[in-house]
């Protein structure tokens, strides 16, 4: 279990760690240092255009040995205190050696076990929804209602708000710490109501800072049913305090940790190859520096802000086969779609991405995000019901099958890259009352699951 002792450590390393500005982390260390490994490991231009679900295994465990390697030499930026903290190689492989292989989630009929998987596992990832998305505050009972109605979600994430009784939230005010508690009372209502009585919940969805798990992660959480704290930096290879904050928030109550950031393709560590490196260095951290039990970095192309093009899948096949394939880690990865509710083109790129995770041994797949969860109440309960149904049926898929997958779901959704369909949002395409999908967004959903279906997709 994580400690306040190694806490207090690794707080010292970052009050004490060599001084480092912004700009140079960003525009010199970062990709100074992917450079040099994928160099030394001769990863450059290994991007394959027709396998976006990476066939190649020995390739994944080539940069798997280069980001252990970079770890080593990198360390995290703590944008606090602009100083790196750094750790050795030994620290790293103890971290991924003592991390949990397996952790049991949640209690009574609503348990899940979540655990280390491989490439090709015959058992299907964990699906945990619905993230982080913003809706009207009128909006977050029905909708995490709906969501929960279907067993196939197995991790009650949640839902944000902007505003509280009325009133809009400011990050880092009282507001934030009134809303996230406010949080947690209409996910408990939504909770009672589905029935989903036991179900493991991830939090706090409303935290933009550390104020609101401060404020009330302690009353999510509990010694049957401990919650997951979410600690999410903006960029790949960093912490701050407001994560160390959360993580001793965590550690203080009982649950448990799911630390990381982001890494860009197009960003600081430049092409695909460069992020799934800095990816693969930035989750290898996670355990040693915040003793999570889970790591999160996800990656994304930000030509499109999505997973969903072709170097975006064969990153994210590329990082989860590295990590599943040399580490008994806990990894989440999150599935971002620019398309928007109401499209085929949003269930068309979902599938893609959970063929993906879910064949390349991810442990947890995190979604979905429509319309790049940039427009308010662009979430329904369907979205979240196809992500569960589509892990459960997609556990077990050969690499080769899959690939042949992913690569006719492409045809049908690629050329929409950059321009997605927005679709439309909760109150035109779902019934708030009766929870139900309006004619239109169920049929495209029975639609899309008939045509996989007809590709060899086994519902159940």
């Amino acid at each position: 279990m994580a400690s306040f002792k190694r806490l207090v450590e690794m707080l010292n390393r970052a009050k004490d760690g060599p001084p480092c500005t912004v700009r140079e982390w960003d525009m010199e260390r970062v990709p100074q240092t992917v450079n040099k490994y994928l160099k030394k490991y001769d990863l450059a231009g290994t991007f394959n255009k027709n396998e976006p679900v990476n066939q190649d295994l020995e390739l994944a465990d080539r940069f798997f040995q280069a980001g252990l390697e970079m770890a080593e030499e990198i360390g995290l930026f703590c944008v606090s205190t602009e100083t790196v903290v750094k750790v050795s190689r030994e620290e790293i492989l103890a971290g991924i050696r003592d991390a949990p292989s397996s952790l049991t989630l949640g209690k009574g009929e609503d348990q899940v076990v979540v655990r280390a998987r491989k490439p090709e596992d015959p058992s299907p990832a964990v699906f945990a929804s619905p993230l982080g998305l913003h809706v009207d505050e009128d909006l977050y009972v029905p909708i995490t209602e709906g969501i929960l109605n279907n067993r196939a979600v197995d991790i009650l994430v949640g839902l944000s708000l902007d505003h509280v009784f009325g009133s809009p939230m400011y990050s880092g005010t009282p507001l934030e710490t009134i809303t996230a508690f406010q949080e947690n009372r209409l996910r408990d209502q939504a909770i009672w109501q589905s029935g989903r009585l036991g179900i493991p919940k991830f939090g706090i969805s409303s935290s933009m800072t550390e104020y609101g798990q401060l404020g009330a992660f302690g009353e999510l959480t509990s010694p049957e049913n401990p919650a997951v704290a979410i600690i999410l930096e903006p960029a790949e290879l960093k912490i701050s305090y407001a994560g160390f904050h959360k993580a001793a928030s965590a550690i203080g109550f009982g649950g448990y940790i799911a630390s990381g950031c982001p890494s860009i393709i197009g960003g600081y560590s430049g092409s695909a190859e460069g992020a799934i490196l800095s990816n693969i260095a930035t989750d290898l951290m996670q355990f040693s520096i915040m003793q999570a039990q889970i790591s999160n970095c996800a990656i994304y192309d930000m030509r499109y802000n999505s997973t969903c093009g072709r170097h975006g899948l064969w990153a994210l096949s590329i990082v989860s086969q590295a990590l599943s394939r040399n580490t008994n880690t806990l990894n989440y990865k999150v599935m971002f779609q620019m398309a928007g509710p109401c499209t085929k083109e949003f269930l068309y790129s979902s599938a893609a991405g959970i063929i993906t995770s879910n064949t390349s041994g991810l442990t947890i797949i995190v979604g979905l995000y429509p319309a790049g969860g940039s427009r308010k109440n662009y979430i329904t309960p369907l979205g979240s019901w196809f992500g569960g149904e589509m892990t459960r049926a997609t556990g077990g898929l050969s690499l080769e099958r899959s690939n042949e997958l992913v690569l006719w779901l492409l045809e049908k959704y690629e050329g929409s890259l950059g321009h997605e369909p927005l679709g439309k949002n909760f109150y035109e395409c779902f019934d708030k009352d009766t929870l139900t999908p309006s004619p239109e967004w169920g049929n495209m959903y029975l639609e899309v699951k008939e045509e996989l279906s007809e590709r060899g997709i086994t519902f159940e």
